[in-house]
């Protein structure tokens, strides 16, 4: 179960997402699938070609790092990447409580935002590949795949202070 991951899909589409084995960053496109793709991701929100590009760049390495980071299980180097609304909520033992029954593995509680990381954050996002992005607003992003007409959420960023840190939606 993915606790802040959501899929959502064109109306009367049904898709089965793909596992990947990596995060990846798109390979350049021709101008037109640069266009298409600008359009899907800023839908109606006022946002430059440029700013998008910029905004996609950096949003793309920021999750290259976090895929290394998530590798190597380093919680202390992932809670740089967290916004402090999301450290907040995540850290607060009610909130892990319910969340704690949500996991798949009955039983298992968690204590701390440590626990998030490793029982929630990194399985529910590792391995998998990030191919646009979609503007919420100009300062908040969802960074999905795309399979077919579905979009499979694995991130949400906000802009805070000019940088862009991962978002964990509440329950």
């Amino acid at each position: 179960m993915f606790l802040s991951c959501e899929t959502t899909q064109s109306a009367g589409q049904e898709s089965v997402p793909e596992s990947v084995q990596k995060v990846s960053v798109p390979v350049q496109q021709s101008s037109a699938q640069n266009d298409d793709e600008y359009h899907r991701s800023v839908n109606d929100i006022e946002v430059t070609k440029e700013t998008f590009a910029e905004d996609k760049t950096e949003i793309m390495k920021i999750i290259g790092e976090l895929a290394s980071i998530m590798s190597d299980g380093d919680y202390n180097s992932w809670i740089k990447y967290i916004d402090s609304e999301s450290v907040k909520y995540w850290s607060n033992s009610q909130n892990l409580g319910r969340a704690s029954k949500m996991l798949p593995v009955k039983g298992l509680r968690m204590n701390n935002l440590r626990d998030y990381f490793t029982y929630v954050f990194v399985p529910s996002r590792k391995g998998r590949q990030v191919d646009e992005i979609r503007y919420i607003s100009k300062e908040s992003v969802k960074a999905v795949q795309v399979s077919g007409s579905t979009d499979i959420v694995y991130y949400y960023f906000t802009k805070v202070a000019g940088s862009w840190l991962v978002h964990i939606p509440p329950l």
